[in-house]
């Protein structure tokens, strides 16, 4: 009997935070879309489909799902050279649009829980972006 309070005080606990936490992630999903619209959609066009052998799609794209690190540093720091991208090879150049860590952490929200994306990524802060090193 005395494990109930436990687990509902567990149970209460874990609702909140989860609750909040998709608030949260739903609020940067939409300031993500913003800066998406104004930085990202004239290459990578308004379904993240890309233009294929040019600009990468981001719709279900096996590099940005499977590696978001990778996505993190191809927007903080620009992007040079091959990359694979749902087995087709990409050679370009992205400049680094120089927005802020939070700012790359809402358009990476946004990119990864849109188009048909899902991951079991935790919500992208902008702590884990300043972590992300050149």
């Amino acid at each position: 009997m005395k494990l109930f309070p436990l687990l509902f005080c567990g149970i209460t606990f874990s609702l909140a935070y989860f609750s909040n936490q998709d608030k949260e992630l739903a609020k940067s999903i939409a300031r993500g879309k913003e800066i998406y619209v104004e930085t990202c959609i004239a290459c990578h066009m308004g379904k993240g489909e890309g233009v294929k052998n040019t600009f990468p799609p981001l719709a279900k794209a096996d590099y940005l799902l499977n590696s978001p690190t990778k996505a993190i540093a191809s927007i903080k720091f620009g992007l040079k050279g091959k990359i694979m991208v749902n087995g087709v090879i990409y050679e370009g150049m992205m400049p680094s649009p120089n927005i802020g860590n939070d700012e790359i952490a809402d358009v990476m929200n946004y990119i990864l829980n849109s188009w048909g994306n899902s991951t079991k990524q935790p919500m992208i802060t902008e702590k884990m972006v300043e972590a992300v090193k050149k």
